[in-house]
Order: structure tokens, then C-alpha cells, then sequence
């Protein structure tokens, strides 16, 4: 998130907190406010290349896996026009937001 606020102070990037254990009580707070599981877990809201948005899925290495869940909504946001990635590192990172912000 710092390196992204670096290089494009003038966009909007944005956590969606859905990914983390929670007590009980927490969590039928967050579904109540409309949280829904399997989100991705960045959002950029700005219009490139014929996509409404971006989202990320940040993933730890090669370890993380993406769920049923996750490829599901992620493939009803892409036939909605959004672009959706999934990232294992800072490096895809910043591969994918450069290549999806280039003019």
C-alpha cells in the first residue's frame, strides 16, 4: 500500500476486509454491514483499458491458494468489466498495477 500511495498519490486504492479469522459476534457484524466472503483484497476504482476497476487478490507466495469462493466472485466481477488478479508478491504487485495503470 506505501509503494502504491508513492508512485500514484493522486489514486485510490482501498483494503476490503474480508479475509481474516473473527470471533462470532464480529463477524455477523461484518456480514450485517455487507462484507461478502471471497472479495478480492484490493480495489483500484479508476478506468484503464476497458475495465471499470481493478481488484487484487494478494496470495503469501505460492502457498496461498485461491478458493472456489474467491474464483467464483472473481469471475462474476470480470463479466461485470472489471480486470481481477491475484498477486503472491510485492513484485506482481507492482507488475500487475503498472501494466494495468499505463496509459
Amino acid at each position: 500500500m506505501n509503494w502504491f500511495r508513492l508512485q500514484y498519490p493522486k489514486l485510490l486504492i482501498y483494503a476490503i476486509p474480508n479475509g481474516s479469522k473473527r470471533n462470532l459476534i464480529t463477524a455477523v457484524k461484518l456480514k450485517a454491514e455487507g462484507v461478502v466472503s471471497g472479495v478480492p483484497d484490493l480495489h483500484i476504482p479508476v478506468a484503464r483499458h476497458g475495465y471499470h476497476g481493478l481488484y487484487i487478490e494478494m496470495k503469501n507466495g505460492k502457498k496461498g491458494v485461491v478458493s472456489q469462493n474467491q474464483k467464483d466472485i472473481m469471475k462474476k466481477l470480470t463479466e461485470e468489466g472489471y480486470r481481477c488478479e491475484v498477486c503472491r508478491s510485492l513484485d506482481d504487485f507492482m507488475k500487475v498495477t503498472k501494466d494495468y495503470l499505463s496509459a
